[in-house]
């Protein structure tokens, strides 16, 4: 099953960097934030109906909810 595409990935980044801008946030590397992209998916996926997911790629609509959610909510945690 696939996951992402490279291009998904990047639109996903380029909102992540977005967010992290507006909320004054250091940027972190496309490397670094491909493993919390993979999570998020991971995350949505779980939340919806397992079955409808194993024979088709991620849908396109949750793709779009994680972009709304890396748009909308930047958490970091203190180090």
């Amino acid at each position: 099953m696939l996951l992402y595409t490279e291009k998904q990935l990047d639109k996903a980044y380029r909102i992540d960097c977005k967010a992290r801008t507006k909320s004054n946030e250091a940027w972190v590397t496309r490397e670094e934030f491909r493993p919390l992209y993979e999570m998020l998916i991971e995350h949505f996926m779980k939340a919806y109906n397992a079955d409808d997911l194993l024979a088709v790629d991620t849908p396109e609509y949750l793709l779009d909810s994680v972009n709304d959610l890396l748009e909308t909510t930047i958490i970091l945690e203190d180090k």
